[in-house]
């Protein structure tokens, strides 16, 4: 193996010395007072020209630093603001109903929106996306049914929901309560529909 002095060996693999090490000895390169150094990749500079590149470069980053304090002190939106944009937003929907949430579920936050001329259109899209939310994986007819179940809400049915369960249970006018019982016994829930 050769040695660090051996001629052969080629300038990118060789040991620099310490003198090598020292950049004050090179002639493009001149110390400032406060231990900085001014590397010039043309000609050597004077000493002088050397501290005004070193000005002009603590000068751009004093001014990048204010920009960046100009940035921290510029008006922040508060929620009266983003209350005043959504109601003039939705002042100019041309829809009869609509909406926008915005909540935080678990360690996320979801927003959804919706409008339309449909008010159970606009109800529904509200239920099925909180319910997918709060849900955990639960179906989101089960989720709504739990939470009206444990809600303070007394929810009233038209009495046409009850006529679409006892018909898909082909029951009538003459079976009893304790046949409607029996036929759904063996379902965890029941869907109250018209249908």
């Amino acid at each position: 193996m050769p040695s660090d002095s051996d001629e052969s060996v080629s300038e990118r693999g060789r040991v620099l010395t310490e003198e090598e090490l020292d950049l004050t000895r090179h002639d493009n390169v001149n110390e400032l007072d406060d231990g900085r150094y001014v590397v010039s990749t043309g000609e050597p500079m004077s000493d002088e020209d050397a501290q005004r590149r070193a000005d002009a470069i603590d000068a751009r980053e004093a001014d990048a630093a204010s920009d960046a304090d100009d940035a921290d002190d510029e008006p922040r939106l508060t929620e009266m603001d983003v209350n005043r944009w959504l109601e003039d937003h939705f002042r100019g929907i041309d829809a009869q109903y609509g909406f926008h949430a915005t909540a935080k579920f678990d360690d996320g936050v979801s927003r959804h929106q919706v409008v339309s001329n449909d008010v159970v259109t606009s109800f529904e899209s509200l239920l099925i996306w909180y319910a997918q939310h709060v849900g955990g994986g639960t179906p989101v007819e089960e989720v709504l049914g739990i939470l009206l179940a444990e809600s303070n809400v007394s929810v009233r049915y038209p009495v046409g929901t009850l006529t679409g369960l006892l018909k898909r249970y082909d029951l009538d006018r003459d079976d009893s309560i304790g046949d409607l019982i029996r036929a759904v016994s063996d379902e965890d829930a029941v869907a109250l529909s018209e249908d």
